[in-house]
């Protein structure tokens, strides 16, 4: 009998192990930069709980740090650029893919120089600050591009966005390419305007969700439920703009009303724009045209081609 009872204990505890084993937590990686701060809101107003998925927070202080720590696998999410995203393909040897396009800029990436400098042309020998291997290189290589210069015409100082700040404020460097809430504070300074922003290549710089393609056979429905947290509360902040901006600019250190301008200044994608943006010829040419412009200026070695990002979620 004590036999018997000594089984049915073990049993069941061996039952009770096994109904609470459960994934870890979707661990996902982002920085500062309004259009990912959904990710956080969706945590304030707990629909990853409502949506049945565990999420952990992995707030990193540049782009960079986010695509090393996607790269390392600390990470299960990146968002990030498209820079990123094939960047870290090369880079990882991974098959990656994006599972959501969260916004696209036009308008929130910004060359910023000191209002001494008039014009694109003038940047010609002047120094320039950009964060290295990011968005950053395509906004400036495009904005060369208007004034018909090329990336030689000026001197290019690499740093993480605090630093370009300080650098640029202290006189060390000319210009800037930055973006919200950088840009936002740095415009609140008087002494800086606008060269170029993004509003001038309109289809050129998306931010996606990515993650590595044995992700979505592995936890699809995990990130199913993530999803519809996420662009829940992409809904919220359209029917609640005042409050979630309220959430939102606090931890990017700008005001409400300046988050919402720097929002205005991006195509936020809702959810049910999500498979025909991912699968949109737009996006495959802005993919493409990310490859081909890391690839002219040294960052990808054996790059690929923009047919091997494609894989939405089942």
């Amino acid at each position: 009998m004590v036999a018997r009872l000594l089984l049915l204990v073990s049993m069941l505890a061996f039952a009770a192990g096994c109904a609470e084993q459960k994934h870890p937590p979707l661990k996902v990686g982002f920085n500062t930069w309004p259009g990912y701060e959904f990710i956080y809101l969706a945590q304030v107003k707990g629909f990853y709980e409502q949506a049945g998925v565990d999420v952990k927070l992995v707030e990193l202080n540049s782009l960079g740090d986010v695509r090393r720590a996607f790269e390392r696998g600390q990470i299960d999410i990146m968002a990030s650029t498209l820079v990123e995203l094939v960047i870290a393909a090369e880079s990882s040897g991974h098959k990656l893919a994006p599972i959501a396009i969260t916004d696209a800029s036009k308008g929130a990436d910004k060359l910023i120089s000191t209002t001494s400098i008039t014009s694109l042309a003038d940047l010609r020998g002047k120094r320039v600050g950009a964060e290295p291997g990011t968005v950053d290189t395509l906004v400036v290589a495009a904005a060369m591009r208007y004034a018909n210069l090329d990336m030689q015409s000026t001197t290019f100082e690499f740093a993480s966005q605090d630093d370009l700040i300080a650098k640029i404020h202290a006189g060390e460097i000319d210009a800037i390419q930055t973006y919200p809430p950088y840009a936002t504070k740095l415009l609140d300074t008087p002494g800086f305007h606008v060269l170029f922003d993004t509003q001038q290549i309109p289809d050129e710089i998306f931010d996606v969700l990515s993650v590595k393609q044995s992700l979505i056979n592995e936890r699809n429905e995990d990130l199913q439920a993530f999803l519809r947290a996420f662009f829940q509360a992409v809904d919220y902040y359209f029917q609640h703009p005042q409050e979630s901006a309220q959430i939102m600019a606090q931890r990017e250190g700008i005001t409400a009303d300046e988050f919402i301008e720097a929002i205005n200044s991006m195509h936020i994608f809702t959810a049910n724009e999500q498979l025909a943006a991912l699968q949109s010829p737009k996006t495959e040419k802005a993919i493409q045209y990310t490859i081909d412009v890391l690839h002219t200026h040294g960052w990808l070695a054996n790059p690929a081609t923009a047919k091997d990002f494609s894989i939405p979620l089942k």
